[in-house]
């Protein structure tokens, strides 16, 4: 086999579905094993995996995403793992670029594809890692600002470059492409501390300090739905649970002293947007009211 791909599928029947079939040309002329690791689905996910032609685990409960996509990607023997979300529609022979890319840069430890939203239009997928910097420059920097130098270093929102290949920090993880070769331990790409939240950035992490280089890869597009389990298992309390998994790993590799100076300069950036705000939008307004909530669980990082 060339390349193992997982899956962690839970309550996404028809999106599963729609993957696998689109899996054959994805991946073009590799030899691919696939794993489907199912937390503990109502809805008929186990029976899809099956009829789409994959090895399935059926978990008694919901373990996480990071337990899980260990297990469909444990146990094999193949040089190539592909951590793969079931809400994705991968394009013919993008899988494929993906892991001929591994292929061709012996020093590559894990790439990663341009991501569409469903109407074709670019979905944000790169990250730089968390800092004290970083997190100033998204609080302070006026939009305008943003464009040119700023923008493309820092990877914000709708001003990076993702029209060529380079080297970045960390990549949203619903598709990784991973040298088995670049793990500390080839049967646990990702951490199992949370949950879910934090497994792409921590690995991403784990491979540039081992020396391996990260890569994004524009020459493969895939679809990405995004979210579609984490909605209906969460709802509104996303983003409190993203900031638990951050601010846990940011302390857990800079120290308290430093997660709370991140936590001020997060908590400085939103408390001069809410002010900014209030000027443009009224009180009610959504939009005020997200940014309200935001810098109050900032600040609970900071005091607590």
């Amino acid at each position: 086999m060339d390349v193992r791909v997982g899956i962690v599928s839970w309550e996404t029947a028809s999106l599963l579905r729609r993957c696998l079939d689109s899996l054959p040309a994805a991946l073009g002329n590799l030899a691919a094993e696939i794993v489907v690791v199912d937390n503990a689905s109502s809805d008929d996910s186990v029976q899809v995996a099956r009829d789409g032609g994959a090895t399935v685990v059926a978990n008694s409960q919901n373990v996480g995403f990071g337990r899980a996509m260990n297990v469909a990607l444990a146990g094999t023997s193949a040089p190539f793992l592909i951590a793969l979300n079931p809400d994705t529609n991968p394009r013919a022979r993008s899988l494929e670029k993906l892991v001929r890319r591994l292929q061709d840069e012996p020093r590559l430890g894990l790439v990663t594809p341009k991501l569409l939203n469903v109407d074709g239009s670019l979905q944000t997928s790169v990250h730089r890692f968390p800092s004290v910097p970083l997190a100033l420059v998204m609080g302070l920097v006026p939009h305008l600002l943003r464009r040119g130098p700023i923008g493309r270093h820092f990877w914000l929102d709708g001003f990076a470059d993702y029209r060529r290949r380079q080297s970045i920090d960390w990549a949203t993880g619903a598709v990784h492409a991973i040298r088995r070769a670049a793990l500390a331990d080839p049967d646990h790409a990702y951490s199992e501390r949370n949950f879910i939240y934090g497994e792409d950035r921590a690995l991403c992490w784990e491979l540039h300090h081992a020396g391996w280089d990260v890569e994004y890869e524009p020459a493969s597009e895939v679809i990405h739905v995004g979210g579609a389990a984490t909605r209906r298992a969460f709802g509104d309390s996303i983003y409190a649970r993203k900031l638990d998994a951050d601010y846990e790993w940011f302390q857990s590799h800079h120290g308290a002293v430093h997660a709370r100076l991140w936590a001020a300069a997060n908590a400085v950036g939103i408390a001069s947007k809410v002010a900014v705000a209030r000027f443009i939008w009224p009180a009610e307004d959504p939009r005020m009211r997200r940014n309200r909530q935001q810098l109050r669980l900032h600040a609970r990082f900071l005091f607590r």
